[in-house]
């Protein structure tokens, strides 16, 4: 089958396990586990506030999504066979993969991922496939709480996602130590359509940033899990710039 996915990994899963009291743990675990049917009723009220869509239509779409939650892994894959939806199926899941990667970080379990496109096969509990690998390999390279866009992916999904600007911004990522690469990263910062509103960016990135990746018990018991915080800073802001670059040159065309 192939499919368009998402493959995202929580960053600090076992400080989370080792140290997250139990009241907690069970508040963020309902949240991820409510993804497969929450996620999807919030895009769709985005992209159809006037629920003009005929429900038949919806239903389908989100159908076609197969999810796996297990441990510190969201896996989510769309079939990207029907070409007559093709458009629309990858506007529907760009923005929800989106809103995985906001919705994490907003509960203080912040991910690291890639969205790639490849054939896999799906049973019900179960996926395999090399392109499953391939996005592993690349999500893991990166130092920080985001997600890489694969050029495979990006070639599917950039004609659908011409709607939302600043959702796919190319940035400099942190590999490792001293290293870095341009990479394209899946922005969740803008996404402003239908109910859904823009995340309000705080003054002081760091400390908030710091804030998340220390919630639940999570603890930076380690040099490279501080460095995330700052190289997670730095994607941040990058994506800051590139939203006001991209607005200055739009004003100056009109």
């Amino acid at each position: 089958m192939n499919c368009i996915f998402g493959l995202f990994d929580v960053l600090g899963f076992t400080s989370f396990c080792e140290n997250c009291d139990f009241q907690s743990a069970e508040k963020v675990l309902k949240i991820m586990d409510d993804f497969e049917t929450a996620l999807p009723e919030m895009v769709w009220l985005e992209l159809d506030p006037d629920n003009r869509i005929p429900a038949e239509k919806k239903s389908f779409v989100t159908s076609r999504l197969h999810w796996l939650t297990f441990s510190d892994t969201v896996f989510v894959a769309m079939p990207i066979d029907d070409l007559g939806e093709l458009r629309f199926n990858l506007l529907f899941f760009t923005i929800l993969v989106a809103h995985i990667n906001r919705r994490m970080f907003e509960i203080g379990l912040p991910v690291r991922g890639a969205v790639h496109v490849g054939d896999m096969i799906i049973s019900k509990r179960c996926f395999a496939g090399r392109s499953i690998i391939d996005a592993h390999r690349l999500g893991e390279k990166i130092q920080v709480a985001g997600a890489v866009v694969s050029d495979q992916a990006e070639a599917f999904i950039k004609g659908s996602s011409a709607m939302l600007p600043n959702l796919i911004i190319e940035c400099n990522v942190s590999m490792g130590t001293n290293t870095s690469k341009k990479v394209k990263t899946l922005c969740w910062f803008y996404l402003q359509l239908g109910r859904s509103e823009p995340f309000k960016i705080p003054a002081d990135l760091n400390g908030f940033i710091t804030e998340k990746f220390t919630a639940n018990g999570k603890k930076l018991s380690e040099e490279k899990d501080r460095n995330k915080v700052n190289h997670t800073a730095k994607l941040f802001r990058d994506w800051q710039d590139a939203n006001h670059e991209q607005y200055l040159a739009a004003k100056h065309l009109g």
